[in-house]
């Protein structure tokens, strides 16, 4: 019988331990439902966030709002009709459909005019303010509204949390395919209001940061990029930096400072990228240009050791030969 009730006991023990396992695990389903609903609805775009701080624009002849899009809004426009100044609380891609249409616009204190035809966009970035004027022409248009709070998760994901903020440029009046096919592709979905629609076009608003960031982020906006290699973007503005001063004292520091790096993080991440050490691309190129001039310039070699970076002219014909497999005269001369 004490056996029986030790049992018993037991069981019931057990009993009130899964209830209570059960209901933990429930609050916290409950709660993490909660934080995805919250997530969710901020992402949600309701209205452009469109402040008009001056003058008059048409209403979208159709909007997605009705959709509930997470991150992403279309508005299409029909015909000539604006003349305003404001600010967005999203960023802004306009893409010309078909027609000619005059356009005006001031934006960071630049004055633009141009005239879009089909295909041409123009890049609004959130939160600064900006004037638009139609000039002439007839035509239809969409813009894409994109929640900065997408773009910044994109960001995230791709840098680990490394990101202080985004910064896009803007573009007034130029192509870009890729951007341009995503905005149709939207506009497709927009169309189709089939049961997978919303999720489609949730995965291109993700495409379209990914573009955006991509090709329209500004420089100096990243802490550092992930430990495991640099970002195209930053490794061009590297490649780019690391050109324009080949024949200055040039250093991994000045490299690493243009990105806004220290020393150490550029040059890990530099070699991961390339699959060389910084140091090693530089004195390559240093030798490349080395090469144009001895075939393009009759400049006597101890000047051209100089103009292609080297600080001597023993240490470039050792570094040269190294190198190319022969000295500089004997390249000259060969070729």
């Amino acid at each position: 019988m004490e056996m029986d009730g030790r049992c018993h006991g037991s069981s019931i023990e057990q009993d009130d331990g899964d209830r209570q396992g059960k209901g933990r695990n429930a609050v916290r389903s409950e709660r993490a439902t909660r934080r995805a609903r919250i997530v969710s609805s901020e992402h949600v775009l309701t209205s452009a966030g469109r402040d008009l701080l001056r003058g008059t624009m048409a209403d979208p002849v159709r909007s997605s709002v009705s959709h509930g899009w997470r991150g992403v809004l279309l508005e299409f426009f029909a015909g000539p009709s604006a003349d305003f100044t404001a600010v967005f609380a999203n960023h802004g891609l306009r893409v010309q459909l078909n027609g000619c249409m005059g356009v005006y616009q001031r934006f960071e204190g630049k004055a633009l005019d141009a005239k879009m035809r089909r295909g041409d966009i123009v890049f609004s970035p959130a939160g600064i303010p900006k004037t638009f004027q139609h000039r002439g022409g007839n035509g239809d248009f969409v813009v894409v509204h994109l929640a900065p709070a997408l773009v910044q998760d994109v960001a995230d994901e791709w840098s680990g949390g490394r990101v202080r903020s985004i910064e896009l440029a803007h573009e007034f009046c130029t192509r870009d395919p890729k951007l341009e096919r995503l905005a149709l592709a939207l506009c497709d979905e927009y169309r189709t209001e089939d049961v997978a629609s919303g999720v489609c076009a949730e995965a291109l608003a993700r495409q379209l940061a990914v573009q955006l960031l991509r090709g329209y982020w500004k420089a100096g906006t990243v802490v550092d990029p992930p430990a495991d290699g640099l970002s195209r973007k930053a490794l061009a503005r590297a490649i780019e930096y690391i050109e324009a001063n080949l024949a200055d004292d040039l250093t991994i520091h000045d490299v690493a400072t243009a990105l806004s790096m220290s020393a150490g993080r550029f040059a890990h991440a530099f070699r991961n990228s390339m699959g060389l050490a910084p140091h090693r691309y530089i004195v390559e190129r240093r030798v490349e240009l080395a090469k144009r001039l001895l075939l393009e310039t009759d400049l006597p070699i101890a000047i051209l050791a100089t103009r292609a970076g080297f600080s001597t002219h023993a240490h470039f014909c050792v570094t040269f030969h190294r190198i190319v497999g022969t000295t500089p005269t004997r390249y000259r001369g060969r070729n």
